[in-house]
């Protein structure tokens, strides 16, 4: 049997709705307890609480990757592609095998397959992970940023950032995606030179159409 994958996610929505109202009555506890302020360094969960948590980040987490194979899924029936291969990253996040927070980072084991974007111009990098321990069997998540995107949109005008898109279709450039602009992200070359000890570049995936929705 082959379901449909815009139909998987749904499968999951009884779940959803449970941690949904889960989250939504301790929200509502917790607001009725005065506040108790306490250092970041000793605000952490433990016991019940910690085993709840992992728990519902598991079941967003497969929700998630439900929801990339269902956009997948649309994309290749609507434009007639078959599927030849196929694999999935995933950032912020913790590493249950490891108990490793990855936090703007990605797992990037030895022999593991990644994908690092690095922005609507450039495209991704498809690697290889290398197990490096020093980098904690981790890589960055993508090129991370030069600008905030409150910066981005002060300082970048709608007129470079067309030009930094020249030859690659696009329907969605303008105001409201300025602070996704190609200039308000840390340069390719910059990356791929220090992410060498932690991942083997194996390909360059260049855009020939991007879309890119605002907020």
């Amino acid at each position: 049997m082959r379901l449909r994958a815009n139909t998987i996610p749904l499968l999951f929505l009884p779940t959803i709705w449970k941690v949904k109202q889960r989250h939504r009555f301790w929200t509502y506890a917790i607001r009725k307890i005065a506040p108790v302020k306490i250092s970041k360094a000793l605000a952490y969960l433990h016991g019940e609480s910690f085993r709840e948590y992992l728990h519902d980040m598991k079941l967003v987490q497969q929700y998630a990757v439900y929801n990339r194979k269902a956009i997948v899924d649309e994309i290749i029936n609507r434009m007639g592609f078959e599927i030849l291969d196929q694999f999935t990253t995933i950032h912020n996040y913790i590493d249950l095998e490891s108990m490793i927070l990855r936090k703007g980072a990605i797992s990037a084991r030895k022999g593991e397959r990644v994908l690092i974007p690095i922005n609507m111009r450039d495209g991704s990098l498809i690697c290889i992970g290398k197990g490096n321990k020093n980098w904690n069997f981790s890589a960055p998540h993508g090129a991370g940023r030069l600008m905030s995107r409150t910066m981005a949109r002060k300082t970048i005008s709608l007129e470079e950032f067309e030009k930094t898109m020249e030859g690659i279709y696009t329907t969605t450039v303008s105001r409201a995606t300025l602070d996704e602009c190609a200039l308000a992200y840390k340069p390719m070359d910059e990356i791929i030179g220090n992410i060498q000890d932690t991942v083997d570049i194996i390909d360059v995936i260049k855009p020939l159409y991007n879309f890119k929705a605002s907020e």
